[in-house]
C-alpha cells in the first residue's frame, strides 16, 4: 500500500497597503514556503476592503491605517463580527491616543507605530505567524 504525503496548506495572509517600504518589508518577512501573501492596495472603500478580506478568508491581515484611515476601526469591527479568531497586526503613522484606545478594544495582536525597523517588523510578524500555525495545524 502506497501513502501519500500531504503538504500543509499555506497559511493565507493579506496586506492591506499601499506603502511600498511597509510592502516590500512583508514581503521580506513572510516565509512562503509556508505562507501565501495577498497584497490588497486597491479601494479604501470599506465595502471593497471587506469583499477583498472575505474572499481571501486569511489567518493573519496586516492592516495599514494609513491607507484604511478614517475607515481602519470600522473595518476591523466588521472584521470581528465575521471572523472573531483572525489574527490582526496593525499599523500607523498616527501617535494620538484616542486612535490606540479604540483599535486596542477590537483584539489587535501587534500595535505598531511607523517608521517601522525591519528587524522589529519581521520579529513580530514570525511571532504572530509561529503562534496561528500553532492553532491552527
Amino acid at each position: 500500500m502506497a501513502y501519500q504525503l500531504h503538504k500543509k496548506p499555506a497559511m493565507k495572509i493579506i496586506l492591506i497597503s499601499r506603502d511600498q517600504n511597509l510592502i516590500q518589508m512583508v514581503e521580506n518577512a513572510i516565509p512562503r514556503q509556508k505562507n501565501a501573501l495577498m497584497i490588497y492596495d486597491g479601494s479604501a472603500d470599506p465595502l471593497d476592503v471587506m469583499s477583498a478580506i472575505c474572499a481571501q478568508n486569511p489567518s493573519l491581515i496586516i492592516v495599514d491605517d494609513d491607507f484604511l484611515s478614517p475607515y481602519s476601526a470600522h473595518i476591523l469591527r466588521s472584521v470581528r463580527k465575521i471572523n472573531q479568531h483572525v489574527d490582526i497586526f496593525f499599523a500607523t503613522s498616527d501617535t494620538g491616543i484616542e486612535l490606540g484606545k479604540e483599535i486596542s478594544q477590537l483584539g489587535i495582536q501587534y500595535y505598531a507605530i511607523k517608521p517601522l525597523a525591519e528587524s522589529e517588523l519581521t520579529d513580530s510578524l514570525n511571532s504572530v505567524i509561529e503562534v496561528i500555525a500553532k492553532r491552527i495545524y
